[in-house]
């Protein structure tokens, strides 16, 4: 049992009974994330990293790593694991595509109707004490998500979820993809018409160097008074200092359940706010969506650790 795979991420003790059957194991097992510097330590000898989105696996860390044979994460994002210098040095890169679209489709429409229903804003109302009188005509009136436009950013597997489900209510729908894509019942349309249309802006997009800040100043200031943006993609794909500029102003809401930061700091201004709701990275966030990521990045790694091929590699550029 000499070949030795780093762990950076919880795991249930059965799986972590799996792996220590089968390799040495260096495990870190606390809540903070481990830093580059004794990532780059603890992989000098390693074969294998098992790690998630929490982990950036750096060209610093991949680089100490002279005997690697394969990186797998267990996510479906690979944004926090430099693949060019993972390329470079021939190590092969695993993810866990499919298995997640509808866990995470089902949570941006639950952050859509939070938001357009105000839930979490009457459940602190009514935790709070303040329910005194009985129902009236303006009380925490809401939007309807059957009457709203939604503008859908990136159409592959779990935005054309997240459109199937909104057919359903009876939204009208538009949607950009970075190639031209034609998912039924949504509207193609450029970024600025989108972003000017809609009255939901709801993100699907990879979180790439092209589409870093993709939803900029401009574009938060182009959205129609009382507008809500959705974000289950990555923090990055935001200008989260804009965002909560347009928010403290009362102009726009959203529903987010990624950050620029993660876990999001607590001085950050979006704590302050009211009109927007939180959820702490959970779009895959159901038993079986987590065990059947789970269950891939183990392939993924025990094909590298005897150098076959990744069931599930992600593509060099």
């Amino acid at each position: 049992m000499s070949e030795l795979v780093v762990v950076t991420v919880p795991l249930p003790e059965p799986v972590l009974g799996w792996l220590g059957s089968r390799y040495a194991l260096k495990i870190w097992d606390q809540t903070t994330q481990i830093s580059e510097d004794l990532l780059a330590e603890w992989v000098q000898p390693a074969h294998g990293i098992l790690c998630s989105v929490g982990t950036p696996v750096t060209k610093k860390v991949i680089e100490a790593a002279p005997a690697l044979r394969v990186i797998s994460t267990i996510s479906v994002g690979t944004d926090h694991i430099d693949l060019a210098s993972a390329h470079h040095c021939g190590v092969p890169v695993g993810f866990t595509p499919d298995v997640l679209v509808d866990s995470t489709a089902d949570m941006a429409v639950a952050l859509m109707l939070a938001v357009t229903r105000r839930v979490p804003e009457a459940d602190r109302f009514i935790r709070n004490g303040g329910w005194h009188a009985g129902w009236s005509t303006g009380f925490f009136l809401g939007t309807d998500l059957s009457r709203a436009t939604v503008g859908i950013i990136g159409l592959g597997p779990t935005g054309q979820a997240v459109a199937t489900r909104l057919r359903g209510f009876g939204s009208q729908l538009i949607g950009w993809n970075r190639t031209p894509r034609v998912v039924e019942g949504v509207e193609l349309t450029d970024l600025e018409t989108l972003f000017g249309r809609a009255d939901i802006v709801t993100l699907h997009t990879a979180s790439t160097p092209d589409t870093y800040q993709l939803v900029n100043a401009a574009r938060l200031a182009a959205m129609r008074d009382g507008a809500i943006l959705i974000n289950t993609a990555r923090g990055a794909l935001v200008e989260e200092s804009a965002l909560a500029r347009e928010l403290a102003s009362g102009r726009l809401r959203a529903g987010l359940d990624v950050f620029a930061e993660e876990p999001l700091p607590q001085d950050s201004l979006l704590m302050q706010l009211d009109n927007v709701v939180f959820t702490p990275h959970l779009g895959s966030a159901t038993g079986p969506t987590r065990q059947a990521m789970i269950e891939r990045a183990l392939e993924n790694l025990s094909a590298g650790m005897t150098e076959e091929a990744l069931p599930w590699q992600v593509k060099s550029e």
